[in-house]
């Protein structure tokens, strides 16, 4: 469980793909609210200009795509 909770749920690839409008919506969605982080943060490394979830800690780039992922704070 703390496995999880440190990098989040492994992604069944059997889900859907959103189609890009909503896959914008979304991230536009996130970017407007306050856990979002503009670069991805993993123990001492950084990845710039990867967007990044401060609630569930997932990729956001990676998550929007997925018709089955849903936000954290039910935004989207």
């Amino acid at each position: 469980m703390w496995f999880t909770n440190l990098f989040g749920k492994v992604k069944n690839i059997s889900s859907e793909i959103v189609s890009s409008i909503i896959q914008k919506k979304r991230l536009s969605t996130c970017q407007k609210c306050t856990n979002y982080r503009k670069d991805f943060k993993m123990f001492f490394q950084t990845k710039k200009n990867e967007p990044q979830c401060k609630v569930c800690k997932c990729a956001l780039k990676s998550k929007t795509i997925w018709e089955d992922e849903k936000c954290p704070k039910n935004k989207w």
